[in-house]
């Protein structure tokens, strides 16, 4: 259907927005499996004009590796014009048609999805119709712009909008799905009207349907995958905002301001500048919401591959759209968590450049208030006094009322409707004043609501950010290029001398994140098993074996102690009466002023230490130690013979698996201690072979999905050539267990197997 004319009477969906990404990605996709499409221009009519006189197509042009462009054209169902009233009236009129009407698309920028947006309103009003007249009628609302959860934002906001007598029909009837696009599209050089795309990558749309409304046909669409497990697309969320979308915001603005109007003309230098953001700043930050360094390097290195795309690049000046609200979207909300997270991480040089050079394309030439057109403030900016290369046109129009041009070094920009970012900045510039420009990015950081005055950390970030950005634009300015090759060259410097190597090698390992494989530790979950507070610490085996060395205190009379008892003897025999020097000591010592509690490690206040400890809850406490530790996970260590650990798994007790990973430990087997093998087995009606003790095994490598197998048995170990498998021996010995269970299994399912060999329990039978 158009405003007018109804071409088909069947329209399965509605797009909320025309722009290229959403016609390159959403609308190809539902006519991938037939579905007939109405997009709804929000705002102006030149799509709306072009694609009736195109007979309700458009094109999207691919451009190949090789350089060779593809065109594919897509056929509408209709389009209309919400910025033309009697074309929205008519739409808004025609609701009672829409009989098969069974998605939205929405796509509308990020600058668009809050409640005093139109098209939000628009939106609103047009599922409360929709769900009035169709009363039985579910509705999918899929969002095409990348904001974390912004499926449930749009609900937010739509259920905000709607009258409260109707929220619970809308909130019972539409499903607002998460989601995630990821495809790079610009438009066609000779035509701005139709997008221009790299090929399709494998998660161009990543759609979350966790209450299956979606055809599970989906998932076999190119480029389309369906994530139906609570926080899967969580993880997709990060990597695309966290690296894709912050390196490319980062990139943009120094390419604008230097009279590079596409990415594929980035020099060499801008990459080294992203290689370092991320491995200071991006990659830590995401470090802490438990992504594996692996998998960040290879989104990286992927992205990076697309970029460097020979044949395409994106419009600078496109991407560089909406500037504040991308910078606090991709790049602040990966970073400021990280300095919360982190207390010894500083916001790097590079993030620095990121934020003055967003700071200097956002920094109106003139004085006076800005423009104000139907689609908000409009401000005038200068880019660099740098020659231009390449051949292209110099003037383009590179979105809707906005043009850039190269030979003048003039360009039009928006922010946000009301302009309040440009006009700080104006104010700012006009003063002259670093300390100005200093208060205006601290103003800008706590409106955010990630900054935090009381953090030295901040302020200095806000101060380098100023005394950069005077740089940009103090007369006589120096380029941004000229400041990034600088601070490339000096990062990248060659280590000279054994004290820069040393001071490198120490702040490389005090700032990277680490994976502990082998702990005695539980999580909260498993309630008297997690060993945690003062304690616990002072009770740990290596300070009992210290304590009993020097104390005149029998094993038998201290393990007879309750564990208050035992700790308190521990802190005066070797922290109050001794200096706490050894290793074990220090341990504690070292931790305790971490928590920040070393004033009360100075005077020895144990019980002011321990009322600290009752005030902290469980799950928190293992956030700060993880945090301060810079550990990215533990891996436990899992004995399936313990009755009272056993009975966790069994039960499936929900825990927090993305901090605490599971090792199988396997020591009865190696021994061939029967005396707790063969009560486990009992419990599960099986035999006491070879056989019973494999499915056994198998049944808990279900249950915990180690990350491998683990052993710890004596030296006089032997492993036999003649231990052959016999699968009617009754309780094998450890030898024939080791060869024909643990050894197959650990390769069926392909689990490592760690062995440490040497290790004697018990040696004083006392302790």
């Amino acid at each position: 259907m158009t405003a007018t004319t109804t071409t088909t009477t069947q329209v399965d969906a509605v797009c909320f927005g025309s722009g290229r990404f959403l016609r390159a990605v959403l609308v190809p996709v539902w006519r991938h499996v037939n579905l007939n499409v109405v997009v709804l221009q929000t705002r102006g009519d030149d799509f709306v004009k072009q694609c009736t006189l195109d007979n309700l197509q458009y094109e999207v042009d691919t451009v190949e590796r090789d350089g060779s462009v593809s065109t594919q054209e897509v056929q509408l169902a209709g389009v209309a014009s919400l910025g033309v009233a009697a074309q929205k009236a008519a739409f808004f009129g025609r609701i009672p048609e829409l009989t098969h009407l069974r998605y939205v698309g929405v796509g509308v920028t990020e600058a668009g999805i809050h409640p005093s947006s139109q098209a939000m309103k628009d939106l609103a009003a047009f599922l409360v119709a929709l769900v009035e007249y169709f009363p039985d009628k579910c509705i999918s609302v899929i969002n095409t712009d990348n904001l974390a959860a912004n499926g449930d934002l749009i609900r937010s906001i739509v259920l905000e909008l709607v009258p409260p007598a109707l929220q619970p029909l809308v909130a019972s009837h539409v499903t607002f799905h998460n989601s995630m696009v990821d495809r790079i599209t610009a438009s066609r050089p000779s035509n701005s009207m139709v997008p221009y795309t790299e090929p399709l990558p494998p998660k161009a749309l990543v759609i979350e349907d966790l209450t299956g409304q979606l055809p599970l046909a989906w998932g076999s669409i190119p480029g389309v995958q369906l994530r139906t497990q609570p926080n899967a697309l969580t993880q997709d969320h990060l990597l695309k905002l966290g690296i894709a979308n912050a390196t490319h915001t980062a990139m943009v603005y120094a390419l604008a301001l230097s009279r590079l109007p596409t990415t594929a003309a980035a020099p060499p230098v801008v990459f080294t500048y992203l290689d370092g953001l991320v491995q200071k700043d991006l990659a830590p930050g995401l470090l802490t919401h438990g992504l594996s360094y692996g998998v960040i390097q290879e989104v990286y290195k992927d992205w990076i591959h697309r970029l460097k795309h020979k044949y395409f690049g994106m419009d600078t000046f496109f991407v560089a759209q909406n500037a504040w609200t991308k910078y606090t979207i991709r790049l602040l909300a990966t970073i400021a968590p990280h300095v919360q997270a982190n207390p010894t991480y500083m916001p790097s040089i590079y993030f620095t450049f990121a934020t003055a050079c967003l700071l200097r394309f956002l920094t109106p030439i003139s004085h006076g208030g800005g423009i104000v057109t139907a689609r908000g403030k409009q401000f005038l900016g200068q880019m660099d006094h740098v020659l231009r290369s390449g051949n292209g046109p110099t003037k383009w129009t590179y979105a809707t009322g906005l043009s850039a041009d190269v030979a003048t070094g003039a360009y039009d920009f928006r922010d946000d409707e009301a302009g309040e970012v440009p006009s700080l900045l104006r104010e700012a510039s006009a003063s002259g004043s670093v300390e100005a420009t200093t208060n205006m990015m601290r103003t800008l950081l706590r409106r955010w609501g990630g900054y935090d005055d009381a953090d030295d950390r901040w302020r200095t970030f806000a101060a380098n950010v100023a005394a950069m950005y005077r740089r940009f634009i103090t007369v006589p300015p120096t380029s941004v290029l000229d400041v990034l090759t600088e601070l490339v060259a000096q990062s990248t410097e060659a280590l000279k001398d054994e004290l820069a190597i040393a001071a490198y090698v120490a702040d490389s390992v005090a700032s990277t994140w680490a994976i502990d494989v082998h702990t005695h530790l539980f999580p909260p979950s498993h309630d008297t098993l997690m060993l945690w507070g003062i304690d616990a610490l002072l009770t740990y085996h290596y300070l009992v074996a210290e304590y009993l060395m020097t104390a005149p205190v029998a094993p038998e009379t201290f393990l007879a102690w309750p564990k208050t008892k035992q700790a308190d003897a521990i802190w005066t025999h070797l922290f109050v009466d001794r200096s706490p020097l050894s290793e074990a000591c220090q341990g504690v010592v070292t931790t305790l002023n971490l928590l920040g509690l070393s004033a009360l490690v100075k005077t020895r206040d144990l019980p002011a230490i321990r009322a600290w400890f009752a005030t902290q809850e469980p799950n928190a406490y293992v956030d700060l130690v993880f945090r301060l530790a810079k550990i990215r996970y533990v891996v436990m260590t899992n004995i399936p013979f313990d009755p009272q650990e056993a009975s966790y798994w069994t039960n499936q007790t929900p825990y927090n698996a993305r901090q605490f990973r599971t090792a199988l430990r396997v020591d009865q087997l190696l021994l061939g201690d029967w005396a707790s093998l063969g009560p486990a087995l009992d419990l599960q009606h099986l035999p006491h072979t070879l056989a019973g003790v494999t499915q056994y095994l198998e049944s808990w490598v279900d249950i915990l999905r180690p990350e491998y197998f683990m052993a710890s048995v004596p030296a006089t170990f032997a492993l036999r050539e003649s231990a052959a498998a016999d699968p009617l021996a009754i309780q094998p010995d450890g030898a024939m267990l080791l060869q024909h269970v643990l050894l197959p299994l650990a390769q069926s399912r392909r689990l490592p197997v760690a062995l440490k060999f040497g290790a004697v329990r018990q040696l004083n039978p006392r302790y």
